[in-house]
């Protein structure tokens, strides 16, 4: 039950923080920034944010910044390479239409960064 209760503030983490991160993007482009430089600052935005409320709220991390944040971005690295992974492989491969390939490797990107993150990035010391 605790991992179920930990999934869903994973999930719910992820909700506020694409929220924001599209929030910030699409401001940013309202106000005459780049798109690119938009983009870019909302997901540093939504990084920063996905790490704090995961670290506080979803996996109660009691270790030092430095440790699960270095840990944290390593493991959405590899979450984001599981992700291209499995995208590549549904639409290149095995010629799965182009959305259902993506929603399938965003499910693959969504279980990844949360098993990394539960079982390594905020992993008690």
């Amino acid at each position: 039950m605790k991992s179920v209760n930990s999934l869903l503030r994973y999930l719910l983490v992820g909700g506020v923080n694409t929220a924001l991160g599209f929030g910030v993007i699409f401001a940013l482009m309202y106000v005459g920034w780049g798109a690119e430089l938009a983009n870019l600052l909302g997901y540093i935005c939504g990084l920063i944010c996905s790490y704090l409320l995961n670290k506080t709220f979803t996996f109660k991390s009691k270790n030092p910044h430095k440790r699960d944040f270095l840990r944290f971005l390593l493991a959405m690295g590899i979450a984001y390479g599981v992700n291209l992974l499995i995208l590549l492989v549904c639409y290149r491969l095995l010629h799965i239409n182009a959305y259902l390939s993506q929603i399938i490797a965003g499910v693959a990107y969504t279980l990844s960064g949360y098993c990394l993150s539960k079982f390594w990035a905020f992993k008690s010391l």
